[in-house]
């Protein structure tokens, strides 16, 4: 059965997936790389998923990432996966029910007070509701999603600074 990492943008997702697949010997796919290559095929311009957000606009991403979520989950069905997922990708009802099916959902609930400098780090999202207010927007944000990533989630790891290395022991036996 197949591992989906959920959550925030920069909780860890990518990070503690790399690491996981390899305990597990499996491939790992980043949702967002994915969007990317497909992206470049579809418009024969290489964007980063960032800059395919801020100048193709919501609906075409998330479009893109349905597509490709839909691609992953056909591909990879019957064999196992770990996928970190963009922070956006369970808000689709159609997605939920893919990641579902994929395989087992695994919320990263890092603290708000860790999670906030780790997005700035990158500058402000594009997604960010208030984009001159980013604790505001982190907080409207996680309203809104918080509640979607636990209704989807078969385990939830909150967290605040545990190392990556932890995270994956826990994921291990949460899912062995």
């Amino acid at each position: 059965m197949s591992t989906i990492l959920i959550g925030m943008k920069a909780c860890g997702k990518s990070t503690v997936g790399k690491l996981l697949a390899q305990k597990l010997r499996v491939d790992f796919i980043e949702l967002d790389s994915e969007i990317e290559k497909a992206h470049l095929m579809d418009k024969n311009e290489r964007l980063s998923f960032r800059e395919i957000f801020k100048k193709h606009g919501n609906e075409y991403f998330r479009s893109l990432e349905k597509n490709v979520l839909k691609m992953i989950a056909e591909k990879n069905k019957n064999r196992q996966i770990v996928l970190a997922c963009g922070g956006g990708t369970p808000l689709d009802s159609e997605n939920q029910i893919l990641l579902r099916q994929l395989g087992r959902v695994i919320f990263l609930d890092v603290d708000e007070k860790i999670l906030l400098p780790r997005i700035l780090k990158h500058g402000v999202p594009a997604f960010f509701p208030y984009p001159n207010d980013p604790k505001k927007s982190l907080k409207k944000l996680l309203e809104k999603r918080q509640p979607i990533y636990e209704k989807i989630a078969d385990k939830i790891i909150n967290f605040k600074s545990e190392s990556p290395e932890t995270l994956v022991n826990i994921i291990l036996t949460l899912i062995n």
